[in-house]
C-alpha cells in the first residue's frame, strides 16, 4: 500500500464491559469514520452484543482466550477489511474527541524513512516510555501500553503477540520484540485517549506498603503513594508472574526487573503477608519453569 492511501480500523477486547462507557467509544470512533472490530472474550452476560451498532466485525468467542490471542484475531480481521493499521483500544479508553486519529498517520507520513521503520505509534503518550524527541510530533519510545497503540497491519501480521501471557505485559514484550527487529516504536506528542491503569487509584492503608510507597517516592521524585487498584488480586499475581517469566528468558531488558518489588507489595497490601508468599512462589514457579498456559486454565479455567 503507498503512502499516499490510508486506513485504519480499531480492535476493541470485551470481557464484562461497562457498557455506557463502551458504547460512548463506539459512537465517538463510527463518528471519526474508523471501521471498528469487537472481539468479545466470553462475557458472562452478553445480551449488550446484540445491542451494538456501527460495529463492523463482531467476534464472540466462545472462551475467555486472553488479550494477546484477542489482538491476534483483531489483526485477521483488519486485514480482511483492507485496513493498514489497527488501533488498540481498552474497553474503558475513551478517545478525546474530536478524535482525529489519521492526524497521527498522516503527520507521520511527512517523514517517509521514519514512517517505513516504523511499527507502532501510540496515542497514549502520557502512559509510553519515552527516551527522546525525534521531531515537532513525535517522541522514539521504549514501551508503550495495548492501549493506544497503533500497529503496521504488515507487521501485526508477521510478529504474532504472546499468547501465553493471557493478560499483562504482552505490550511490553512486543515493543521490546520489534525493537530488536530494528523497528520505531513512537509516540505521539498529543494525548489523545482518556485511560487509567486499575478500577481506581487507592493510598496504601497497610503500613509496610505506606512506609516503603513514601520512601521510594522520595527516591525517584515520583508520587508512589498511591497504587493502581484492582478487586481481583490475581491480576497483581499476573503482572509478577509473566514479568519473571519475561525476564528470566531476556525478552525484556534487565532493568524491567525495578517493577517487580511493586507487584509484590501490591499483592501484600490486598492479601496481606501468607497469602502473598503463596502467590510469589507460585510466581516464581511459572515464571521461571513456564506452562503459563496450565497457570492459565488453573485461574481463568480457559480451555
Amino acid at each position: 500500500m503507498s503512502l499516499d492511501s490510508l486506513s485504519i480500523s480499531v480492535c476493541i477486547v470485551t470481557y464484562n464491559p461497562d457498557t455506557e462507557i463502551l458504547f460512548k467509544i463506539i459512537h465517538i470512533l463510527r463518528n471519526s469514520g474508523l471501521s471498528i472490530i469487537l472481539v468479545d472474550n466470553n462475557s458472562s452476560d452478553k445480551s449488550f452484543l446484540s445491542l451494538l451498532q456501527n460495529v463492523d466485525i463482531i467476534m464472540p468467542l466462545e472462551n475467555n482466550v486472553g488479550l494477546g490471542k484477542a489482538y491476534n484475531i483483531c489483526c485477521e480481521a483488519s486485514k480482511k477489511l483492507g485496513a493498514e493499521w489497527i488501533l488498540f483500544l481498552d474497553q474503558d479508553s475513551i478517545p478525546l474527541e474530536p478524535f482525529k486519529v489519521n492526524e497521527v498517520i498522516e503527520k507521520l507520513k511527512n517523514y517517509a524513512q521514519l514512517y517505513y521503520n516504523t511499527a507502532i505509534v501510540s496515542i497514549n503518550s502520557d502512559i509510553a516510555t519515552k527516551t527522546s524527541i525525534i521531531n515537532d510530533d513525535f517522541y522514539l519510545a521504549k514501551y508503550v501500553v495495548g492501549s493506544g497503540m497503533i500497529v503496521k497491519n504488515c507487521v501485526c501480521e508477521k510478529y504474532k503477540f504472546l499468547e501465553n501471557l493471557f493478560l499483562y505485559s504482552i505490550d511490553i514484550e512486543y515493543s521490546v520484540r520489534l525493537r530488536r527487529a530494528g523497528y520505531y516504536i513512537l509516540a505521539y506528542k498529543k494525548q489523545m485517549l482518556k485511560y487509567r491503569m486499575g478500577e481506581i487509584y487507592k493510598k496504601y492503608r497497610r503500613k509496610i506498603p505506606r512506609y516503603l510507597s513514601y520512601l521510594l517516592s522520595k527516591l525517584t521524585g515520583k508520587d508512589l503513594t498511591t497504587y493502581p487498584f484492582y478487586s481481583n488480586p490475581l491480576r497483581y499475581y499476573m503482572m509478577l508472574r509473566n514479568n519473571i517469566y519475561l525476564l528470566t528468558r531476556h525478552k525484556v531488558e534487565i532493568t524491567y526487573s525495578k517493577y517487580l518489588p511493586l507487584f509484590v507489595l501490591y499483592l501484600y497490601e490486598n492479601l496481606g503477608l501468607k497469602e502473598t508468599l503463596k502467590y510469589v512462589l507460585r510466581a516464581m514457579k511459572y515464571g521461571i519453569f513456564g506452562n503459563l498456559d496450565n497457570d492459565n486454565k488453573g485461574i481463568f479455567n480457559s480451555k
